[in-house]
C-alpha cells in the first residue's frame, strides 16, 4: 500500500466516452496504464490515475491502493457521538505526466461516474472544460459563454485568469531584461566611439589629403558613418545568428531547469516572438550608427591645414 501520509488533491472526473474526440491531449501523457480505469483488486472502489510528482511523493504506483476521503460532510456516527468519514479505496491503474507542476503533482483522475458518487453529486457535475483551437481567444470565448447561459450560477475562467499572478511577474521579468539589454548595447555602443575616434586620430593624414584634393567634408564624414553601420550590422547579423542558435538548443534540450513550484514548468521553454525581434534587431542597429555621430562630425571638422600641418 501506499505511505499513510495525507495530501490534499485536485479530483478530475473524465467522460471515457469523449477521450478519443479531439478535446484533450491527456492519452498523450500517460506514462503507465491507460484511461479505462480497469480494476484488478475487487476491493478497491475504482481506479484512478496519478500525477508522477504526486504518485512519487505519495510512493503509490499501479497495483497500489490509495484511500480517499472525499469533500461531503461527514456524516455522525450515533453510537460513538461524532463525525466520521467514509474512506474509499481506489486502485492506482496508472500514472501521467503532463510538464505542468499543478496538474502532475495534485491531480487524480477518474472516472466521471464514479467521481460523482465520490463526491455525491448524483448526476450534477461541478465543472466542465473548453477546449479552443487558439489559446489566446480563451477570454473571449469564455465571456461569450458567459453571456449565453445568462444565469448568475455559472461563471466562466479563462488560463490567463488562473495564472493572472504569474504573467504579471514575467511581464515584470520582460521589462527588466529588456532594458538589461538595452544597457548592454550602450556600453558596447561606447566600444564603437573609441574605436572609430582613434580612427580618425590615426587617420589625420589621410583625411587632409582627401579634403585637400576636394573631397567634401559632408563625405568625409559619410565614410566613418558608413563604417559605423558596417560594424552594427556585422554584430547584429553575429548577434542573431548566435542568438537563434541558443535558443533553439535550449527549447529542445530543456537543459535549463527552472523551480516548477514557482513558474508552473520545470524547464524554460523559449518562443521567438518576431515583433520583439525586430525591435532589438532596430534598436541595436541604431544605437551602433548613433555610436559614429560623434566620431563623424569629427572628422567634418578637421580642416586640411590642420590635418597636413607636421606631415
Amino acid at each position: 500500500n501506499a505511505s499513510k501520509y495525507p495530501e490534499a488533491v485536485n479530483i478530475l472526473g473524465l467522460d471515457t466516452a469523449a477521450i478519443s474526440l479531439p478535446t484533450t491531449t491527456l492519452p498523450s501523457h500517460i506514462l503507465e496504464g491507460d484511461l479505462s480505469f480497469q480494476v484488478t483488486d475487487t476491493s478497491a472502489d475504482g481506479a484512478v490515475l496519478l500525477g508522477r510528482r504526486l504518485s512519487e511523493r505519495l510512493g503509490a504506483f499501479p497495483g497500489d491502493i490509495v484511500e480517499l476521503i472525499p469533500p461531503t460532510a461527514a456524516q455522525v456516527n450515533p453510537a460513538l457521538g461524532y463525525a466520521f468519514p467514509r474512506f474509499w479505496k481506489f486502485q492506482v491503474s496508472g500514472t501521467f505526466e503532463t510538464g505542468m507542476y499543478q496538474y502532475d503533482n495534485q491531480f487524480v483522475l477518474m472516472d466521471r461516474e464514479t467521481a460523482q458518487r465520490f463526491a455525491g453529486l448524483d448526476s450534477a457535475i461541478t465543472g466542465i472544460q473548453v477546449r479552443v483551437g487558439d489559446a489566446w481567444d480563451a477570454p473571449r470565448i469564455g465571456q461569450e459563454l458567459a453571456e449565453s447561459l445568462g444565469i448568475i450560477s455559472y461563471r466562466s475562467l479563462d488560463w490567463q485568469e488562473q495564472n493572472g499572478a504569474l504573467f504579471a511577474a514575467l511581464q515584470l521579468e520582460k521589462l527588466a531584461m529588456g532594458l538589461v539589454i538595452f544597457f548592454i548595447m550602450i556600453v558596447a555602443a561606447f566600444n564603437i566611439v573609441g574605436t572609430l575616434t582613434m580612427l580618425v586620430t590615426d587617420k589625420t593624414r589621410e583625411i587632409g589629403i582627401l579634403e585637400a584634393m576636394g573631397l567634401p567634408a559632408e563625405s568625409i564624414g559619410r565614410i566613418f558613418l558608413a563604417q559605423g553601420a558596417i560594424i552594427g550590422a556585422v554584430g547584429v547579423a553575429i548577434g542573431l545568428a548566435a542568438g537563434m542558435v541558443i535558443a533553439f538548443v535550449v527549447d529542445r534540450s530543456g537543459w535549463v531547469r527552472i523551480n516548477a513550484a514557482i513558474y508552473g514548468i520545470d524547464r524554460l521553454p523559449v518562443h521567438i516572438e518576431p515583433t520583439d525581434l525586430l525591435v532589438v534587431i532596430a534598436a541595436g542597429f541604431l544605437v551602433a550608427v548613433a555610436a559614429t555621430l560623434y566620431p563623424s562630425r569629427a572628422a567634418t571638422r578637421l580642416t586640411p591645414v590642420d590635418a597636413i600641418r607636421h606631415e
